[in-house]
């Protein structure tokens, strides 16, 4: 089928149920774009990221290797870590046959940090994953990682948003230098989506994703609240009961 071709499977047999699922995160965010060449490039982007390997604990075994164009992953055993690409990984979570565990920097500790260090050094981009941006959706959008905690959840679009606005910032800067007197700009340290936004000379792109995350939180943060109250709520009924 189309997936195969496109991910260069072998036809051999895979895991049960890991097939082409629902690929389409951050479609509203990137690709709504004010240029052709903007959306193809923030596309190959975002391709390129679901191609990032990841930690998984698979709930399944198997003692042969998936075969991709880029190489094998597996064989798997429960209860054991093992890396697989982001799309496998992201299909695999969905059809509850795995655990995905966050990326390291993707922590809330760790995205303080990188908030801070970004916040601090004002000329110059710190350096972070070059596709944090469309993984991080991918995790809070598509994958169970958050699904235990509302408010985590909440607390990482805030997070990763404040950490995309202090780098949106210098991006805008360099763009009013470069056009004010044209010279090298410094790129080093821009992500993949950000360089591009800069090659294109588009925000509207990356504004997009801002808001997107904004909208994000705070539906996670009402659904929240309505599970608490409706928890609530049953609480309640219960003690009133007659024994």
């Amino acid at each position: 089928d189309k997936f195969m071709a496109m991910e260069g499977l072998k036809r051999q047999p895979l895991p049960s149920g890991l097939r082409k699922g629902r690929m389409s995160f951050c479609t509203g965010a990137t690709l709504r774009c004010n240029t052709k060449d903007t959306a193809t490039l923030l596309g190959d982007d975002k391709f390129m990221a679901m191609e990032e390997k990841v930690n998984i604990v698979p709930r399944f075994s198997s003692d042969k290797p998936v075969d991709c164009i880029k190489g094998q992953f597996g064989p798997f055993r429960a209860g054991s870590a093992a890396e697989v690409p982001l799309w496998a990984a992201l299909e695999m979570d969905r059809l509850q046959q795995c655990t995905v565990e966050l990326p390291e920097w993707l922590h809330e500790e760790e995205l303080k940090r990188m908030r801070e260090d970004e916040s601090k050094n004002k000329e110059k981009f710190m350096k972070v994953p070059e596709h944090y941006i469309e993984i991080a959706f991918a995790f809070l959008t598509q994958s169970k990682a958050f699904n235990d905690d509302h408010r985590k959840k909440v607390r990482t679009f805030l997070l990763l948003r404040e950490l995309i606005e202090e780098r949106r910032s210098k991006i805008v800067q360099g763009l009013k230098q470069f056009d004010s007197t044209p010279m090298e700009v410094n790129v080093s340290g821009m992500a993949a989506a950000e360089l591009t936004c800069f090659r294109t000379r588009s925000l509207h792109a990356l504004d997009k994703f801002l808001d997107l995350l904004r909208s994000r939180a705070v539906a996670e943060l009402e659904q929240g609240q309505a599970e608490a109250t409706e928890a609530t709520q049953q609480e309640d009924s219960s003690s009133t009961r007659p024994l």
